[in-house]
């Protein structure tokens, strides 16, 4: 199966402008032949996924999660844990890791480096099932790092779209062994089985020739003085893009 297991629709993250049945579509689209819908601090109502899952059969809709974490911000995916906790409450990694392994679910650490160059949680002691090395929001300067690091805690690398927009999805995505049908299989494959990355190179190209266009822009605005509230105020695009580039990184895929 191919699935991407990270990506956002607008019915419940704001930041994202895809909704749930354009994400579908797209993914379909892509030759995906499934997803999970993790919004953020958001789950997916089980009715409503079972609506998306008979609508779009044999195409698989899983819910998950991704959930920000206190006091630092932190973003971790949640896979196979539908409990309302995990959008009512605040979560520390700490607890959040004990609450997942409770609940016998799949728990990744989602683009580390993003915003500077350590992890701000104790992924040492509670180690996660994955870490995330592509997505849209992963630039090429931090997969050297990314790698090493899950070598060092003997975790798996997962790759998926972290899409908010169509064009994204499933631009990076993860081939598992078999076609699973419920949530509890996919998370035991998951956690038990290897995952192999996939990518879609034509997209990809065309990802990071728009990045170096933008992050051009980007480099003669910050020589000429503005800030990333200038940017975003002048461009309408999001500040993240500004400040990876203050940090002195890309966002080339």
């Amino acid at each position: 199966m191919k699935i991407d297991l990270h990506l956002h629709c607008k019915e419940r993250s704001g930041c994202s402008i895809a909704t749930e049945i354009e994400q579908i579509e797209a993914a379909i689209g892509y030759g995906l032949d499934g997803i999970v819908i993790t919004d953020h601090d958001k789950l997916v109502p089980k009715e409503h996924l079972k609506e998306l899952n008979d609508k779009y059969a044999p195409f698989k809709v899983f819910g998950g999660v991704e959930v920000t974490t206190v006091p630092n911000g932190d973003h971790v995916l949640v896979i196979g844990v539908t409990d309302d906790a995990l959008e009512t409450e605040e979560w520390t990694y700490e607890r959040l890791y004990k609450f997942v392994k409770t609940h016998n679910g799949f728990i990744a650490l989602c683009h580390p480096y993003r915003y500077g160059n350590t992890v701000n949680i104790d992924i040492a002691t509670f180690v996660p099932d994955a870490i995330e090395i592509h997505s849209t929001n992963i630039g090429v300067d931090d997969t050297p790092r990314i790698e090493t690091l899950a070598k060092r805690l003997g975790c798996k690398l997962i790759a998926n779209s972290d899409s908010h927009h169509t064009k994204d999805t499933g631009i990076y995505h993860n081939i598992i062994p078999g076609y699973p049908d419920h949530l509890d299989e996919l998370t035991r494959i998951l956690l038990e089985a290897n995952i192999e990355i996939g990518r879609d190179e034509k997209r990809v190209t065309y990802f990071n020739k728009k990045v170096r266009e933008r992050e051009l822009v980007i480099k003669k605005m910050i020589e000429e003085g503005k800030t990333a509230e200038d940017y975003t105020r002048i461009t309408g695009e999001w500040d993240g893009n500004f400040n990876r580039v203050l940090l002195g990184k890309t966002y080339e895929i």
